[in-house]
């Protein structure tokens, strides 16, 4: 029987911790190690952390000064003693069958990554499916899915990885958006995919997520163009989806600044063009859905309709979609921690 590592960190996220907890130790596939890595000085959580190390032998504690995700993971894969590698975040939680399912599909098939699907949770409601379609993925085809959009994405947290993957790499150390790079490096590794579309991990939503911050999207973008080229010099035939991927990105840039109230024409004009130039490209893509191709038009005919259609589906998402909030300055709290911002 396969033994799993599964690596939570963990840092001011006391109010979730118990539940995150509660859902990895409750796993049907019993054969899991999981590593803690807690940040010194944030002591509701340690103090968690401790309780439930102490009623389950599976648990090892890592105590470290907060350095980033990055830092935080590092630590722990130094640790890893199992043949695969799991990633929860300590404000999420997970189905009790989630590594049962990843670990039997991975070995059924002989994959090097399992994946499975995800909801978005949030404070009155979890979107996903309870629908459960396998596939067998080609390394190309996965990253297809990825830039389409249409599964999967770029995330740590929804996959089984063979230890393996990890040999010789580390997450970069000091970037906010290191995630990405490191998935693609990943993935990249691996010889077979296979997807489950059932959702089985809880991405909890929350208004100050890190993950929120403005600069933040500008930062993946930079990370996208950079991966993108990694892309096409892998692949032959991804270019159409890289395309797609790209004209995506930009405009959800464009998006968020509607929202946060910082949209100008001068301030956006990098987006703006390349939406425009990259348009008539992308509209003649089969695969890319009706709905991207209106969105395109809007930002290049009418950035001000574009707004105001944004702001209003924005409006009425958050009508019946209430985010968490955790009381968590994380613009402040990377910074203090030497992370790039």
């Amino acid at each position: 029987m396969s033994k799993v590592s599964i690596i939570i960190i963990i840092y001011k996220v006391e109010k979730y911790l118990r539940e995150c907890l509660e859902s990895v130790v409750g796993q049907t596939y019993k054969n899991i190690e999981i590593i803690c890595v807690v940040g010194k000085g944030d002591t509701a959580c340690e103090n968690i952390v401790d309780e439930f190390a102490g009623r389950d032998d599976r648990i090892v504690v890592i105590k470290s000064e907060p350095k980033g995700t990055a830092d935080a993971r590092n630590r722990g894969l130094d640790a890893v003693t199992g043949d695969h590698i799991a990633f929860v975040d300590g404000d999420d939680y997970i189905k009790n069958d989630m590594i049962e399912v990843m670990v039997d599909a991975a070995e059924r098939n002989d994959a090097d990554v399992s994946v499975v699907g995800k909801y978005y949770l949030y404070e009155n409601c979890a979107d996903g499916t309870e629908d459960n379609e396998e596939s067998v993925l080609s390394v190309s085809d996965a990253f297809k899915i990825i830039l389409y959009q249409e599964g999967f994405f770029l995330h740590l947290w929804d996959k089984l990885y063979n230890r393996s993957l990890f040999e010789g790499v580390r997450f970069p150390e000091g970037k906010l958006v290191e995630d990405r790079q490191m998935a693609h490096t990943i993935l990249s590794k691996a010889n077979r995919i296979v997807y489950n579309t059932a959702s089985k991990y809880y991405f909890r939503i929350s208004e100050d997520s890190g993950s929120k911050i403005e600069e933040n999207l500008r930062l993946s973008l930079r990370a996208d163009y950079e991966i993108c080229d990694r892309l096409l010099e892998q692949f032959d035939d991804i270019g159409p989806a890289v395309e797609f991927f790209l004209v995506n990105e930009n405009l959800s840039v464009i998006q968020n600044s509607f929202l946060y109230g910082n949209f100008s024409k001068e301030h956006d004009r990098e987006y703006l063009n390349y939406v425009k130039e990259h348009a008539p490209l992308v509209k003649k893509d089969p695969r890319v859905p009706r709905s991207l191709k209106i969105k395109m038009d809007m930002c290049n005919l009418s950035p001000a309709l574009f707004k105001f259609v944004t702001m209003s589906r924005r409006k009425k998402f958050l009508e019946v979609h209430r985010a968490f909030r955790s009381g968590n300055d994380w613009s402040e709290t990377f910074k203090s921690q030497g992370v790039e911002c």
